[in-house]
């Protein structure tokens, strides 16, 4: 059966699957500890980025739950909690849903169209972070959700 050439036309179109839940957290190690009693976690479920001891604006837990990833943000900095706080989804819980999508570029040009356009963390753009390029949609243009959209090198 020949394949059809369908001109992507939505976001919908770019969509390969859900990345990662993003969730803001007051304290990381107390939220990694509670994922580990809940859902029975073991070290090699979680990375933390970067490490505890480092000094960093935010810290990040990465959780592998049952194939889905959730992303938990522990703000550190005045300026990252200014940032992250500033969304309407900031002051704790879930805070963005993350997107693995097979062309950032198309999908923000198709996007732009429909008057949608980056804003948040990355205002000017696609940020390259060496393994992916993400771009966040300006919650403004999406009714106050925080999308955040994954392209992974090599996929």
């Amino acid at each position: 059966m020949a394949m059809e050439n369908k001109t992507k036309t939505a976001l919908k179109d770019f969509i390969v699957g859900l990345r990662h839940v993003g969730h803001i957290v007051d304290d990381l190690k107390a939220s990694v500890a509670d994922f580990r009693r809940i859902y029975g976690l073991t070290d090699g479920d979680i990375t933390i980025l970067p490490p505890f001891g480092q000094e960093a604006p935010a810290r990040f837990g990465l959780l592998d739950v049952g194939g889905v990833e959730f992303e938990l943000i522990e703000p550190i900095s005045d300026d990252m909690k200014a940032i992250l706080h500033s969304a309407a989804s900031g002051a704790g819980g879930i805070n963005h849903v993350a997107y693995v999508v097979n062309d950032i570029d198309g999908a923000l040009a198709v996007l732009a169209e429909q008057g949608i356009r980056p804003g948040h963390v990355t205002p000017d753009g696609v940020v390259d972070t060496g393994r992916t390029r993400i771009a966040y949609l300006n919650p403004s243009d999406t009714g106050d959700m925080l999308i955040e959209l994954v392209e992974v090198y090599g996929q």
